[in-house]
């Protein structure tokens, strides 16, 4: 009999796992909801897409595979087994896995957002999504001043990115360190080989307030010692929160993120998954690429029936997420 299991998500995770699972070459559909187009793309590697990298990864071409592109699922009926998209289809499943990743962390910056709240400030973009990078390189080919708000890994990728992209006529490119909240410690090395592109770079520094032009686009933000920087272009990178919504509404247990076990199985609900950046496990968050990798060939060895005792254990042994196999 063929199993359906759905994947919520289009990202990293939930394409090693599709992967994994159509190369076992079991009796399945696999269902797919990619609310945010129909390529999956390696967000680490979204940054090189400024200077013309690729970060795009190739969909699987198998019969086995339905991609529902653009389609958001809205609501899991956990009773009947039903998840219900955004086209308003009603799609059933044996086994449904929650790889809906993380959400961008916009900090609380005064004058961040349009006086009604609704949109960014003209000029400030979030550093998220394939589609905030392509907004990006759009605003950026006309920029003369940039900043980035945030010292996380993706954004000194950014800074080093946006210095780099024009070549004849360079950006001029300043990173402020936001100190983010994330457990992520940027080396001094990364910020001095960001310093030898040309970025100047603040550490232990925060920015307290973005301020506008008369035209009400982005003119400048504010330190948090009062020192203004102008600017036209400013890109958010603070940092990510575990996009949990849709668990929270279907009745999952979440804390920070989806809590799982060592098989990556809800607490909550034995037909449902969660793994990635979504994902607890034993009280830890990771969306560390290695550990999004791991957590997805346990579940594809278990799902697939190669390897159904595969657990997950989140060691931190040499800062590395570890797979064992009982």
């Amino acid at each position: 009999m063929t199993r359906k299991i759905v994947v919520v998500g289009w990202g990293l995770a939930a394409h090693r796992l599709v992967t994994g699972l159509l190369a076992a070459d079991t009796d399945v559909d696999v269902i797919v909801y990619a609310g945010e187009g129909g390529t999956a793309h390696d967000r680490s590697a979204l940054p090189g897409t400024l200077t013309g990298a690729g970060a795009g990864l190739p969909t699987p071409s198998d019969p086995r595979l339905t991609l529902h592109a653009g389609v958001r699922a809205v609501a899991v009926d956990r009773m009947h087994r039903f998840v219900h998209g955004s086209d308003h289809w009603v799609q059933p499943y044996d086994t449904l896995v929650l790889a809906t990743g993380a959400n961008a962390m916009l900090p609380p910056i005064k004058g961040l957002r349009t006086d009604d709240g609704q949109d960014l400030l003209p000029g400030v973009h979030s550093s998220h999504s394939a589609a905030d990078f392509q907004r990006l390189a759009e605003a950026a080919s006309a920029a003369t001043h940039a900043v980035v708000i945030g010292g996380s890994t993706i954004g000194l990728d950014v800074a080093a990115a946006l210095r780099t992209m024009r070549a004849a006529d360079p950006l001029h490119v300043e990173l402020v360190d936001q100190m983010p909240a994330a457990p992520e410690i940027t080396s001094a090395d990364a910020y001095l080989t960001l310093r030898r592109t040309g970025v100047i770079a603040y550490q232990d520094c925060r920015v307290r307030a973005l301020t506008a032009g008369r035209g009400g686009g982005l003119e400048g933000v504010v330190l948090a010692d009062g020192h203004r920087l102008a600017c036209d272009l400013a890109v958010i990178a603070c940092g990510t929160a575990p996009n949990t919504a849709l668990a929270w509404t279907s009745g999952l247990a979440v804390a920070r993120g989806i809590v799982v076990d060592d098989t990556l199985r809800s607490v909550s609900d034995p037909h449902i998954h969660a793994l990635g950046a979504c994902a607890e496990h034993r009280r830890s968050l990771s969306g560390r690429r290695e550990t999004v990798l791991a957590q997805a060939d346990v579940l594809a060895a278990r799902l697939s029936g190669v390897d159904p005792y595969r657990t997950y254990f989140s060691g931190l042994r040499s800062g590395a997420q570890l797979a064992l196999s009982s």
